[in-house]
């Protein structure tokens, strides 16, 4: 018999939603803690290309990401 251990811990992930609801965006990302920097990034790309502002790593880490179980 296997057991899953991952049931058990209670698996999280890190999620960013855009929310300019008024413009229409959809832009969602859900990864693995160990992918935080990658998630940031685009994160931060997406928001200067399709938004026209600019913010740091940081700011989008305290303001955007937040923890989900999965």
């Amino acid at each position: 018999m296997t057991t899953n251990e991952q049931a058990d811990e209670g698996i999280t992930a890190l999620q960013v939603a855009c929310d300019t609801e008024v413009s229409g965006c959809v832009f969602l990302m859900r990864t693995e803690e160990d992918d935080r920097d990658r998630l940031l990034e685009i994160t931060r790309d997406h928001v200067r290309e399709q938004h026209g502002k600019e913010y740091t790593i940081d700011e989008i880490e305290e303001r955007h990401v937040t923890e989900v179980e999965v």
